[in-house]
């Protein structure tokens, strides 16, 4: 059904959708909570350390070697790293609306809340 050109969209956004229902829902009881981000995002092709984008990088290399910085690192902990590093921005740029006594124990340095 996903050779269909006109259906192919529809059924593969159903199965991705029902994938992270089905996430959410083995999360719940461990009270972890699904980190979502954008899916332009270049997460696994941005350094995880000076957020230098390498353009270039193709699928099939597994390292990331940045060329700003120097280190090498396997391509999907550097992706890991950067889906880390957005949603502690996130929670930061949220935290903004909260007075420094909840910012400042909430775990989160200084620099990071705001």
């Amino acid at each position: 059904m996903i050779r269909n050109k006109h259906l192919a969209k529809c059924i593969s956004d159903q199965g991705w959708h029902k994938f992270s229902k089905m996430l959410e829902y083995n999360l719940q009881p461990r009270n972890a909570e699904l980190i979502e981000i954008g899916r332009f995002e270049p997460s696994s092709k941005m350094c995880s350390r000076c957020g230098n984008i390498k353009h270039d990088l193709k699928p099939s290399e597994r390292t990331y070697h940045c060329d700003k910085c120097g280190p090498t690192i396997n391509r999907d902990l550097n992706a890991a790293i950067n889906i880390r590093n957005i949603r502690l921005i996130k929670v930061a740029q949220d935290m903004q609306e909260f007075p420094p006594v909840e910012i400042a124990t909430s775990g989160l340095s200084p620099k990071e809340g705001g």
